[in-house]
């Protein structure tokens, strides 16, 4: 998010016509009328009011224009950021009690709202002092989804420290922030010496983020601390997100609660079932809720809908984190091939003969044959290190079982591809199979005892990727009690699972350059 884009004021809100505000001596005023206006156009604007005398600590006092009232506070340094939420989140109001929210203009450009920031903060401002409104410029900043606005505040080391740990500065997603901003965000906070395994009350991050409904932070989180972290303590990140969405879901259906109440309680629903399926994707185990009253059990069978959603999409993930990695192979491939046959005659001559006139291209070379050897020498290019990364970041399971053998998987079928005699061989033919017309891609898992029947096998002793992560879903839904039937396939819906059996993990093979079977460790 940047402040460039011009502001688009959503309906309801307050605008600067309609407020007014307090002011002490004459340089404050102008200051406190700079920022609030946005007619700022150089911070030396600022240094010069500050050293006239302006108080960059002031609380201007921002009100309903002809309301009387005392209206409500707000620091300066708090009032000069921009607030880039589009209008989900309110961060500023012109009155203690008032229901409609201000609407600010934004700065001409990010760099000179952090100029503008920078000036305030040289010239006295600080960084963590609240007014009784708690407007702290860091929690604006984080709220208004400004993460210019945030790393100039981190900048002097000082939003960080002096506050309650990381768990109390983690933003709540009622903003909708992407997962880049949250990212950015919480790299920033880790870079000033935030620590992601700090307790508080002996609740960890996660806790935290799990509590406040914070999906894209959980996320974050997932990915960077121990695995150890992810189902820590007798009430775990997962079971304390399941609380709150039975609570959500009741306070949502209970009638004796006024309506907005309701609804208010409603449109939080979603958020709270993104963490929890965030959570099931980095690894928090639905073993380890406790079961032993109706009401836990309940909150178990919440988590099992999400459970089957996160399961649902698995087989999508792997797909895609197949075609991820083998985008460099395929994209060199597809160039060798269009350029080899002008290539070939000029690296079939003698060093030394000249360029002018080449021979032909060898007889019985063809387009299948630049295919070929596009794959082959596209293959002793690729970096698989590269690979494993992308699979890592594409798929988005970490952290348990299913997670392991689908990675695997994955790794295995690339490994695979690279040996192939062309990407024609990868994605595979149609063939009859079980009386309809399917493509079967590359079978490169091999099966030591095969006793599926004859109608659902292509290839005896072979199994493609898409049937070893259905497999991995399906073992996992069984864990939990998930019937079969919950689990959407996504291919091959004719053969029911038939295909996807092998008689356990240990069964899965590959067979190596010598003929010889080889166990990929798969457990």
């Amino acid at each position: 998010m940047t402040s460039s884009a011009p502001p688009q004021q959503p309906e309801e809100w307050l605008q600067l016509e309609d407020i007014e505000i307090g002011h002490t001596n004459d340089a404050t005023r102008r200051l406190a009328d700079g920022i609030v206006r946005r007619t700022f156009t150089d911070p030396q604007q600022v240094t010069d009011l500050i050293q006239d005398g302006a108080d960059p600590n002031s609380a201007a006092r921002l009100r309903v224009r002809g309301s009387g009232g005392h209206g409500r506070p707000y620091r300066l340094l708090s009032l000069a950021i921009d607030n880039l939420s589009d209008g989900t989140l309110q961060t500023t109001q012109a009155s203690l009690y008032s229901r409609r929210p201000l609407f600010l203009p934004h700065w001409s450009s990010p760099e000179l709202e952090a100029d503008i920031l920078n000036a305030l903060i040289d010239g006295g401002a600080h960084v963590n002092e609240p007014t009784s409104t708690d407007d702290r410029p860091i929690r604006m900043a984080i709220c208004g989804g400004n993460e210019s606005a945030v790393t100039v505040l981190l900048a002097p080391s000082a939003a960080v420290h002096d506050d309650h740990g990381l768990g109390m500065e983690l933003p709540s997603e009622r903003a909708h922030y992407s997962q880049a901003f949250i990212d950015a965000y919480m790299d920033l906070l880790v870079a000033n010496g935030a620590d992601l395994n700090a307790l508080a009350l002996n609740l960890t991050p996660l806790h935290v983020a799990a509590q406040w409904s914070s999906p894209c932070v959980v996320d974050y989180l997932g990915r960077h601390v121990p695995e150890g972290d992810i189902n820590r303590g007798r009430r775990s990140p997962l079971y304390s997100a399941a609380i709150e969405l039975e609570t959500g879901i009741d306070a949502s259906q209970d009638v004796n609660r006024p309506q907005f109440g309701r609804d208010r309680a409603a449109s939080q629903t979603p958020l709270r079932e993104a963490t929890i399926r965030s959570l099931l994707r980095n690894g928090a185990d639905i073993g380890r809720m406790p079961t032993d009253t109706p009401e836990r059990r309940r909150r178990r069978q919440l988590v099992l809908t999400q459970c089957r959603t996160v399961l649902n999409d698995i087989h999508t993930g792997a797909m895609a984190a197949v075609n991820a990695a083998l985008a460099p192979q395929r994209s060199l491939a597809a160039f060798l091939m269009r350029s080899l046959p002008t290539l070939l005659p000029h690296l079939l001559q003698p060093p030394g003969t000249p360029a002018a006139s080449p021979p032909p291209a060898p007889a019985g070379y063809g387009p299948h044959e630049a295919e070929a050897i596009g794959w082959r020498i596209a293959a002793m290019c690729f970096d698989m290190q590269a690979a494993k990364q992308t699979i890592t970041s594409t798929l988005t399971i970490r952290n348990s079982d299913i997670a392991r053998r689908v990675c695997a998987a994955v790794h295995h079928f690339i490994q695979s591809a690279l040996y192939a005699s062309s990407n024609r061989e990868v994605v595979g033919g149609t063939a009859n199979v079980g009386g309809v017309t399917v493509r079967v891609p590359l079978q490169c898992f091999a099966i030591l005892a095969d006793s599926r029947p004859h109608q659902v096998v292509h290839t005896r002793g072979r199994v493609g990727v898409r049937e070893v992560v259905q497999r991995a879903r399906l073992d996992e839904a069984a864990r939990h009690g998930i019937e079969e039937g919950a689990i959407n396939k996504g291919f091959n819906d004719h053969l029911g699972n038939d295909d996807c059996e092998f008689g356990g993990w240990q069964q899965l093979r590959r067979i190596d350059e010598r003929g010889q079977w080889v166990t990929l460790g798969i457990n």
